[in-house]
């Protein structure tokens, strides 16, 4: 991909994967960075927390948050996914996504492994 067409991509993942998770979630993302390259898409971003996430975790229930997020994520797995293809025009071969809630800032990530080009 040359230079200005990735960073086209990268702003339109950016921008769709944000607005996907304040309407799901409720919550707003922040300093959310995307990396492509020719086998992946990464996006990471600092999340916020609800009212209920942080109150289960005032009372060491960090593992009931992130399960429960995860989960919620492999649910919408698909709607990710199709942010991803349509801004790459790549199909995703598979997803992944981890999130941590033990450290000052909450944050996740969402892995997207491509196919490879030309196929599919």
């Amino acid at each position: 991909m040359q230079r200005p067409e990735a960073e086209k991509v990268k702003k339109e993942i950016a921008k769709e994967i944000s607005r996907v998770h304040l309407e799901t979630y409720g919550e707003r993302t922040t300093n959310l960075k995307v990396a492509l390259d020719e086998q992946m898409v990464a996006v990471m971003m600092d999340v916020e927390l609800s009212p209920a996430e942080q109150a289960l975790l005032g009372v060491g229930k960090a593992d009931a948050v992130r399960s429960a997020r995860e989960a919620y994520q492999e649910a919408i797995e698909e709607v990710f996914v199709a942010i991803v293809e349509r801004a790459t025009g790549r199909r995703v071969d598979s997803f992944a996504s981890r999130t941590v809630v033990s450290t000052q800032t909450p944050w996740s990530a969402e892995i997207f492994r491509l196919q490879p080009s030309g196929s599919g």
